[in-house]
């Protein structure tokens, strides 16, 4: 059913065309004779427009490739033919429901060209392929052929950025240098002793050790070290799954203090605790709950789409802070 016009109007062409050989024969003239050497000039382009197989026409794009779900963004293309093949198309249009832009060429009959397309994906994954619809038609668009070329590609399209991306960034970065975490606190074990000097704090001075040695001494406490934050991103299945992710990747993105260690927990993450921009691309929800992983004393801020009836497995004497979606849009709105 899809070829049958262009079958019907093949028939008639040739219908047309033994007629009007049958008349100049029949019928000597030279009216009869150049109709029917116009007919076959009209024959011959028709057959040498569509010359080629569309296979062999062949597309490369930058194999590998960053983007943002719903963001658009500009690729380059090239095409040419295959080596050693013939190709001759009087017109080749170029589609595809991906791309904003069509191409349309005329007389193509393999020479190199350039093109640039806007691609806007609109759902977070891996794309290791891409499709190119290809139309070409005869000189007259009387006939036509079809094909979908397909080449690989290894595109990343990672969360969009978060609406409140930077307001959760402000966030947590004010918890984390508001002293809320204690980083850096003296403990109360002593250091050593050591002579007052001036700008010392007073309520360091041992006044019975400076009364029996007739000077200000003072106490120096051992220092406890910054200890490391984790921000985790507890990747359960939840309708929430993607807006947490895009947040927490979002604050991933702009959050500048060192002392921050991201973890994806999540299907299909390569490593969880030294994740990259592709990790935000391929992680998926996990297939069953798992316990948070035990990162000692170091304070836990973990992210997690949607609380549900069944608790987090938290590791002893883990300090632990636990943000579910809607509860973090509550606060960063307030």
């Amino acid at each position: 059913m899809k070829y049958l016009g262009q079958v019907w109007r093949c028939l008639a062409f040739l219908f047309i065309y033994i007629l009007l050989g049958i008349y100049a024969l029949a019928f000597p003239s030279d009216t009869g004779w150049t109709l029917f050497l116009f007919a076959s000039l009209v024959l011959v382009l028709e057959i040498f427009s569509l010359v080629g197989a569309l296979k062999n026409i062949l597309f490369t794009a930058p194999t590998y490739l960053l983007a943002h779900v719903n963001e658009p963004i500009s690729v380059q293309f090239k095409m040419k033919k295959r080596q050693r093949k013939i190709l001759w198309l009087a017109n080749l249009k170029l589609t595809a429901p991906q791309y904003q832009e069509t191409f349309d060429y005329l007389f193509y009959h393999g020479q190199k060209k350039q093109m640039q397309i806007t691609w806007q994906p609109h759902k977070r994954g891996i794309v290791q392929q891409q499709k190119i619809h290809i139309i070409a038609s005869d000189l007259f668009a009387w006939f036509k052929k079809e094909s979908v070329n397909e080449f690989v590609v290894d595109w990343h399209v990672l969360p969009p950025i978060h609406s409140l991306g930077h307001v959760a960034t402000r966030f947590f970065q004010k918890k984390l240098t508001s002293g809320v975490q204690n980083f850096g606190e003296h403990t109360f074990k002593i250091k050593k002793f050591r002579p007052y000097q001036a700008g010392d704090r007073l309520s360091q001075i041992d006044w019975k050790i400076s009364s029996k040695q007739q000077e200000l001494v003072l106490r120096e406490y051992e220092q406890e070290e910054p200890r490391e934050i984790i921000f985790l991103f507890y990747g359960s299945s939840s309708p929430y799954f993607e807006l947490m992710l895009s947040l927490f990747y979002s604050v991933w993105k702009e959050l500048p203090i060192k002392e921050v260690q991201f973890v994806l927990l999540g299907e299909q993450v390569r490593n969880q605790r030294a994740i990259t921009e592709e990790d935000f691309s391929s992680i998926q929800p996990l297939e069953q709950e798992i316990s948070l992983p035990d990162f000692g004393k170091r304070p836990m801020i973990v992210f997690i789409p949607e609380k549900k009836q069944q608790s987090i497995s938290i590791p002893v004497k883990q300090q632990v802070e636990i943000y579910d979606y809607q509860q973090l849009m509550q606060q960063l709105k307030e």
